[in-house]
């Protein structure tokens, strides 16, 4: 026997041994989306004040691909196999958005800023504390949101709380929970939130 033919078969043992210890590769994890599922956006020819709906902020330990719960305490612990398809932040920011545009006509209701740039006529701002479920079964949302007209220093403030039963221990059932927890907690905001002001054109 040669030695390059001696040297290939030592090469595709080789290969062969790696490729045995690597075992097999593990499949990629499934994305959730949060998905907002209530009616279209109005939609209107009329100039309409403009609502800017500011990036909603969440703890450090939600706003990460990873879907966690927590399981006793402060320990949190992550589903396996599965993630977010966007960020928490961005994904709320965009489901609240498209909500308030569906339930307040009066607003032209805009993510994060105005197309053109100008300031817009109202903004609204939300933190959430808490968006996870806990070791009892339920889905605990815990925030506070602003309202603030343009150039005008008072504002307006309120709770954005709602608690949902998980239906199974499971990412599907958490990601569900999530968002009738957001629908519940909306049904407060839009009351609350005033008139749209009387604005120019734009």
């Amino acid at each position: 026997m040669s030695y390059f033919r001696l040297k290939l078969l030592a090469i595709l043992a080789l290969s062969l041994f790696a490729n045995a210890c690597a075992g097999p590769q593990p499949a990629a994890p499934r994305r959730l989306l949060l998905s907002y599922e209530g009616p279209a956006p109005a939609q209107s020819e009329l100039i309409r004040p403009r609502l800017v709906v500011r990036a909603v902020t969440v703890p450090d330990y939600l706003d990460r691909r990873q879907l966690v719960y927590r399981a006793e305490g402060a320990e949190l612990r992550q589903y396996e196999q599965v993630e977010w398809a966007e960020r928490p932040a961005k994904a709320v920011t965009r489901w609240l958005t498209q909500a308030l545009a569906a339930r307040r006509a009066d607003y032209a209701v805009l993510a994060l800023t105005t197309p053109d740039g100008r300031a817009p006529d109202a903004t609204l701002s939300l933190s959430l504390d808490a968006f996870e479920p806990g070791p009892d079964g339920v889905l605990h949302l815990r925030g506070s949101w602003a309202y603030a007209r343009h150039a005008e220093p008072a504002g307006r403030t309120g709770r954005f709380d709602a608690d949902v039963p998980l239906a199974a221990a499971s990412p599907e059932a958490s990601m569900a929970a999530m968002q009738q927890a957001l629908q519940q907690a909306l049904e407060p905001l839009v009351q609350a939130l005033p008139a749209a002001p009387a604005t120019g054109p734009h």
